[in-house]
């Protein structure tokens, strides 16, 4: 092999250790392995796969992983996807039609303030929603206020143990609610 054979080469990474710069074993075959082998990251993306497959690059007996991969994880994506994925199978993808699909187990927001702002309709597919303190809305309609604490206001009337004076049974309605 001439020194131009090995400059750029297929490798398995071994024993990722996590630093300003990550250091990896390579080996690109049983005879030649090379241990702190130096891994840099783009600013913003970050990754500790352990182990993987990967391209190094060998300069003058200094050797640099240009990419590292985990094949027998990552998910197979139609044209044009991009993910953010986790060996665990838990993602973010981004895919046509200007859609964010996440995968996962468990959702967290850690934030003083969150806001979802959807210009035709916003669902939520549960058996349960809880909140630890006050639901609040205000309708867009008549401004009027709905609240749900303990129990629940509409209009400021309360609605547990809200009763009526003078209603008949039948088809009527309460109209001064």
């Amino acid at each position: 092999m001439s020194w131009i054979d090995n400059l750029l080469r297929r490798s398995r990474l071994r024993g990722l250790v996590e630093g300003p710069v990550q250091r990896a074993r390579v080996e690109t075959h049983d005879a030649d392995a090379k241990d702190n082998a130096e891994r840099w990251q783009d600013y913003g993306f970050a990754a500790h796969p352990v182990d993987g497959q990967g391209l190094v690059l060998n300069v003058m007996g200094h050797t640099i992983v240009l990419r590292m991969d985990r094949l027998g994880e990552r998910p197979e994506l139609q044209s044009y996807e991009v993910a953010v994925w986790h060996k665990e199978g838990h993602m973010v993808k981004l895919k046509a039609g200007r859609v964010v699909e996440v995968t996962c187990d468990k959702y967290v927001v850690n934030t003083k303030e969150y806001s979802v702002n959807a210009s035709t309709s916003a669902s939520f597919n549960t058996p349960v929603v809880n909140a630890s303190q006050d639901i609040v809305a205000v309708s867009s309609v008549k401004g009027q206020a709905v609240s749900a604490t303990s129990s629940l206001k509409v209009a400021n009337k309360e609605v547990a143990g809200h009763n009526h004076g003078n209603v008949q049974n039948g088809v009527g309605s309460t109209s001064n609610f």
